[in-house]
Parts: structure tokens; C-alpha cells; sequence
């Protein structure tokens, strides 16, 4: 007899032979090429899982209430890297001479614009007469604003390390035991009228993590009562109201910060290089709300912005509990930490006694002026910490912040006349620590994009909230030249890439001299028609670290190199299949001319049916690789507001299946179901996170209510 889950999984494999992945409507902009191929960079460069909510909110926003292509608000496609200054300003000059434009093909007529291009924007525009703005009312965001709340559990199936040892046993085995169940749970609340008036609120709680306090024993209980570890771990919350007379934006709760080129102050997630080339300069977005679950890399206070006439003025207070590395003082009698944790999981006892165990307080303004093609910013702010930063005595770490309070200052300036782009940001940290980022965007003719950046950040130069355009992720030690171009060879064949040099004259992490590093770069796209896009990609990278020799007390450095090869193609068989193919090819070269070979091939499948309310997504992967070192980042579709780039690495197979089904215009669900399995590996993972198998299997629910 066939059981539940036999049918179950013939039924989803009957429903898959028909089905071919279109992006399921409310998350298509973040499975649009140009921005997963980000995500997948921001991945390769953390070690840590990140929510990119706030990088793809106004995305997801955008593509469901799109831009007016012939409105003042056009510069949010700007804002959110779909095209740059110089064709912002082309297209003004085009409305201008021409009138105002009537469809998606007229846009292919405007100077810079290519098929690509045009591509990345048709889900986020809109062509309409533009119209008188409307005076805001507050009984009209009572009556009309909108309520959507969204609820997931997702988790891994197999069981882990972490789960095998009873909870009572955490007290002898304080950093081996996971404290709570499996299960992920999250939850989110949002209100918006018409981007004016918005709140939300988020709650999370990870896998292994406490969800119900009564299930531990009475000697946990005691030890955990300081710890407020009842329901969701996480909690965020903000109050945002903008665009009223001359206040821009006033956010109460949590919130982010973003200003110049991210040098001085910019405390969330930002886009970094990537096979775009010529879209380098950071545009900024002042204040604006934090809505992921992100737990440490925030602010929780209150800010606001005021303009009068060509001047913005922000303010800002923050007093926030983070994650820290507790460590005993020796030159206090209290408690510092060594440094600041950023994975925001509590699963344990030991990660339990790092939780809110550092305050952060953070205060200060930005001064911002706007006219004619000119913006030019100065901003201050000071940090003060509840505990000392006692970084660890490793000689790379010698200039690494120490102490309990720094103040951090910058100027900001950018220029646009014609077809060039001028912009910059020169720091300084309240130690002496200097760090300066200057670059030009140019328009040399109407088919060739240049941008070139340099950047040179001291060894000395402290910043806990910024995040400029950098290699490593410290943010100083650095100096770097970039060069990137892109040519429009026609209206179907655009070629980009990069030239990027960098070193650092300082130790870093696992290399103990001064060292350099190389990126190149090489992006080719093909769109022959509208139905089928496709491009081809080489990017070489070099750099340098201690090699493993032995009877040596001084390690030497090595030049290490990877070679990366993608093709990839999409063809939208009929309005309702639309098939994906990538395959990835790497090479590694190490100490010794030692060397990792690695290859990644997947199929997707999107089907998007017009009268039927169910949308499936398929993907079937098979990936060899000779290690760690040959890895490669993948993004996967994934249900609303969740995301999902995972490393594929030794030999095996991955496939997923996800359903999204419209109960109604006010309900919808999503199911997801993946698996991986390795053909040479008896057991997955490390330490707590250990499964005894080959497989590794997670189901993931998700409902969304809008109102």
C-alpha cells in the first residue's frame, strides 16, 4: 500500500513534469539576474546567514506599486542601482524633448538605455499622465493604507548534534547543547499608506533557539533567569512618517542609517562590485526603517529629517543591546569583550551568556546640501559602550579599535554635470585614523560607460557602523584601484567588466606580511529577442596568505588564484514555462601549484499559470568540487521575505520544489521542500551542526494576509 508521503511525492513530481519556474509574482525582483548575482557576492564575502530584507524591501515594494517613468519619483530607480546617474539624466533630457513616454519599447530609445537595461526595469515602472500630487489626509491612511502580516516555520528534518544530548545536560556541556526545538519561526507585521505613513514590527526565533521556557528542567530555569528567553528570540519594531510639509522622514524604533559613500556611516547591508561594473557609487537613503531580522547591525532610538529649501538636516539618538564576546579585563575591574558577534543565535548556554551583553549608544546629525547636480554632506556622531573593546594581542590586530567610546566624522560630496559623475567621502576616527573613497561615472559617447574608484582606508581608521565599498571586511588596512566599462555593442549585446588592483599594508587574518590581490572580470549579455536572455561571465582573482611549510618559525605568504566560468540562459517557452540553465566551472590554485576543480550545473523549471491560482517553481542541481576552496554560491528561489544563497561543495545533488497558491486576493501560502545529498560523504557538517547522513532535507511553510 502506498503511504501519505509516497502519494505526496508522486503527486509533486506529476505537478513538476508540467511545470516550469516563473518567478512567482510578489518575490520576481529578487530572482532578476543583475541583483541574485549580488546577493550571491554579499554571501561569499560573510560567513554568517544574513536577512536581506532591507536590501530588497523597497524592490519588492516597487514591483508592486511601480514608478512612474514620467514623475518627479523616477529617481528611485536610481536609488535602487536599476540605472545610474547619466541615464537618469538622459531620460529627464528625453521627456523633456520628446514628451512624455507611452510604452516599454520607447524606452530602447533613449541614449544608454539598452535591452538589458530595459529588462532589469519593466517590472518596476509604470507609463502614466503624470497627475497633480494629492494632499495628504489622515483619515485617508486609516481608510486606505495597507495591512499585510506574513507567518513561516521552516526546518531542517535530519536531526543535528546539537539536539542529540537532553537540555538538562547543557549545565556540563554548556556550548554542546542546543536549549530549544528545530523549528524557525518568524513572523512580520507591516502598514504602509502610500509610503508616507509606515510601521512594522518582526519577530524571530532561530532554529535550537527557546521557545517555551517550561519545557527546561528547575536548575536551567534558575540559571536562565536573567535571560529573557520566552517566545521569540528577536524583536523589532518602528513608527515611520515622511513626505508631511517640510519633515522628509521620522522613524521611532529600530532603524538604519545611510549616508555619503558609506564611509562614515552607513549601518546596514549594501551592494558591492559585481558583473555590473560601472555601478559603483553608493546613493544614499538618509534614514529609513529596519525590517529584518538582522540582530545586531542596527539602530533603536529615534532619528528624523527636516529640509529647509536645498538643506536636510538629520538627527539621531540609538541606545541598543547587542551580542559581544564577553572576556575578563585586565586593566579594569569590569568585564570587556573582544569583539562584537553578529549571528544573532542563542542556542546554547554559551551563546546565551554573550546575548545583550553590550550597549551601544550612538548620537550625532548629518548636514545635507542639494542643488542643481550638486549634494555635499557632513556628519558626526559619537559611540559610547557599556563595556570596554579588548581586542585579542594578535600582531594583525595591533590597531583594531580598544576602549569604550570613539567619534567618528566625514564630508561627503558628489557632482553630476553632462555625462560625468563625480563623487567622494574623506573620514576621520576620533584616534587619528584617516580614510578617503573618490570615483567618477562617465558617459564618453552614447554606447560606453566608464567608472573608475580609488580607495584608501589606514591601517588606523576605526568605524563600527560603516560600510564602504572595501575587499576585506574590516574596512581598513586597504588601498585599492578600480576601473570598470560597459559597451552597448547593440541593443542585444552589451560587454562589462572590471580591473580591480588593491593591498594591504598591514597583517591581516592568516597573513602575517603585507600583501596584494588582482580581480578581473569579464561579463558578456546576449538578448536576441524578448523571450530569451542570456549571458557569459570569467572573473579571475588573486591573493596572498601564509603558506603551510614546516621547521619555520616565520610563515611565508603565497599567491593564491581562482578562475571562475558561468554561462547561463533563460527562455520563456510560452506564456506559461519559462526554463533556467547555469553551469558554473572552477579552478583553484594553491600553495605549490596545488589545485581544486569544481563544477556546478542546474535546471529550473517556473511555471505561471494566467487562470489557475498555483505557481510552481522546480530546480534540479549537481555540483563536484575537489573542496572547500572550490565552493560555489548559488541563489535559490525561496518564499517571500526568505532568502537562501547556500555553497555547494564536494559531490552531490540538490533539487527543491516550491508552491506558491492565491487562495484569494487576500490570502496566499507558500511550500517549499528541498534536499541535498552527497554521494561521498557519510556524515554532514561540523561540531553542533553535525547530521549522521548523507542527506540533508527542510520544509518551509509560509502564509501571507493583506489587508
Amino acid at each position: 500500500m502506498y503511504t501519505s508521503k509516497t502519494i505526496v511525492t508522486i503527486l509533486l513530481f506529476t505537478l513538476s513534469v508540467f511545470t516550469y519556474g516563473q518567478i512567482n509574482d510578489s518575490i520576481q525582483p529578487v530572482n532578476l539576474e543583475f541583483i541574485t548575482n549580488k546577493l550571491e557576492n554579499l554571501s561569499r564575502d560573510s560567513d554568517i546567514n544574513l536577512d536581506y530584507s532591507d536590501l530588497l524591501e523597497e524592490y519588492i515594494y516597487y514591483f508592486e506599486n511601480p514608478v512612474n517613468i514620467n514623475g518627479e519619483n523616477i529617481v528611485k530607480l536610481r536609488d535602487i542601482y536599476l540605472i545610474n546617474d547619466i541615464q537618469l539624466n538622459n531620460l529627464r533630457l528625453y521627456i523633456v524633448n520628446f514628451g512624455q513616454l507611452m510604452s516599454i519599447y520607447e524606452l530602447t530609445s533613449v541614449t544608454g538605455f539598452d535591452k538589458e537595461t530595459v529588462k532589469n526595469l519593466e517590472p518596476f515602472i509604470t507609463f502614466e499622465t503624470v497627475e497633480k500630487t494629492e494632499r495628504f489626509k489622515t483619515r485617508d491612511a486609516v481608510r486606505f493604507g495597507k495591512h499585510v502580516l506574513i507567518s513561516r516555520y521552516d526546518q531542517i528534518l535530519e536531526k543535528k548534534r546539537g539536539y542529540l544530548t537532553h537540555p538538562d545536560s547543557a549545565i556540563h556541556y554548556p556550548g554542546k547543547v542546543y536549549l530549544g526545538n528545530p523549528g524557525h519561526y518568524y513572523f512580520r507585521y507591516s502598514f504602509n499608506y502610500k509610503d508616507k505613513i509606515k510601521a512594522g514590527f518582526t519577530l524571530d526565533k532561530d532554529a535550537g533557539e527557546i521557545f517555551i521556557k517550561n519545557n527546561l528542567s528547575d536548575s536551567l530555569k534558575t540559571i536562565l533567569k536573567n535571560y529573557n528567553t520566552y517566545g521569540f528570540d528577536f524583536m523589532s519594531f518602528f513608527a515611520y512618517v515622511g513626505n508631511i510639509k517640510f519633515i522628509e522622514k521620522i522613524i521611532v524604533g529600530d532603524y538604519h542609517l545611510e549616508f555619503g559613500q558609506g564611509l562614515t556611516l552607513w549601518s546596514g547591508l549594501a551592494f558591492g562590485k559585481s558583473a555590473d561594473a560601472v555601478y559603483i557609487r553608493r546613493y544614499p537613503r538618509g534614514i529609513r526603517a529596519n525590517t529584518s531580522a538582522n540582530e545586531n547591525r542596527f539602530f533603536r532610538g529615534i532619528t528624523g529629517t527636516a529640509r529647509l529649501n536645498n538643506l536636510m538636516l538629520t538627527g539621531f539618538y540609538s541606545t541598543n543591546n547587542i551580542d559581544a564576546n564577553i572576556v575578563p579585563s585586565e586593566f579594569t575591574e569590569d568585564d570587556g569583550v573582544s569583539s562584537i558577534l553578529e549571528t544573532g543565535f542563542h542556542r546554547t548556554l554559551s551563546e546565551l551568556y554573550d546575548r545583550n551583553s553590550l550597549n551601544v549608544e550612538v548620537y550625532g546629525g548629518n548636514l545635507t546640501y542639494k542643488k542643481s547636480g550638486i549634494s555635499s554632506g557632513f556628519t558626526y556622531y559619537k559611540t559610547k559602550l557599556s563595556r570596554q573593546i579588548i581586542p585579542s594581542e594578535n600582531t594583525f590586530k595591533l590597531f583594531d579599535f580598544h576602549g569604550d567610546n570613539m567619534v567618528n566624522m566625514g564630508l561627503d560630496i558628489a557632482y553630476s554635470l553632462d555625462g560625468v559623475n563625480l563623487f567622494g567621502e574623506f573620514s576621520r576616527s576620533s584616534n587619528g585614523g584617516m580614510a578617503a573613497i573618490t570615483g567618477i561615472n562617465t558617459f564618453l559617447n552614447d554606447r560606453f560607460f566608464l567608472s573608475f574608484l580609488f580607495h584608501h582606508y589606514d591601517r588606523n581608521f576605526q568605524n563600527i557602523y560603516n560600510n564602504p565599498i572595501s575587499v576585506s571586511s574590516r574596512k581598513s588596512n586597504e588601498t585599492g584601484l578600480y576601473l570598470g566599462c560597459k559597451v552597448l555593442v547593440s541593443k542585444n549585446l552589451s560587454i562589462s567588466g572590471y580591473i580591480d588592483h588593491y593591498r594591504f599594508p598591514w597583517l591581516k587574518y592568516r597573513v602575517s606580511s603585507p600583501s596584494e590581490g588582482k580581480d578581473y572580470l569579464i561579463h558578456v549579455n546576449y538578448n536576441p529577442d524578448r523571450n530569451v536572455s542570456s549571458f557569459f561571465r570569467y572573473r579571475y582573482k588573486t591573493k596572498q596568505e601564509n603558506g603551510v611549510l614546516l621547521n619555520k618559525y616565520l610563515p611565508s605568504i603565497f599567491d593564491y588564484s581562482r578562475h571562475d566560468l558561468r554561462f547561463f540562459i533563460s527562455w520563456e517557452i510560452s506564456d506559461l514555462i519559462t526554463m533556467k540553465n547555469r553551469v558554473d566551472y572552477v579552478l583553484f590554485k594553491g600553495q605549490d601549484n596545488a589545485h581544486e576543480i569544481g563544477y556546478l550545473a542546474y535546471q529550473d523549471v517556473l511555471f505561471r499559470p494566467v487562470v489557475f491560482p498555483l505557481q510552481l517553481t522546480l530546480r534540479y542541481s549537481i555540483f563536484n568540487t575537489d573542496g572547500f576552496n572550490s565552493r560555489i554560491y548559488t541563489y535559490e528561489n525561496d518564499v517571500l521575505y526568505a532568502f537562501s544563497v547556500p555553497s555547494y561543495f564536494d559531490n552531490g545533488q540538490r533539487w527543491y520544489l516550491m508552491a506558491k497558491l492565491k487562495i484569494s486576493n487576500s490570502l496566499t501560502m507558500w511550500l517549499k521542500y528541498s534536499k541535498t545529498t552527497y554521494f561521498n560523504k557519510i556524515n554532514i557538517g561540523t561540531g553542533n551542526e553535525e547530521i549522521d547522513g548523507n542527506s540533508r532535507s527542510e520544509i518551509k511553510a509560509q502564509l501571507r494576509v493583506k489587508i
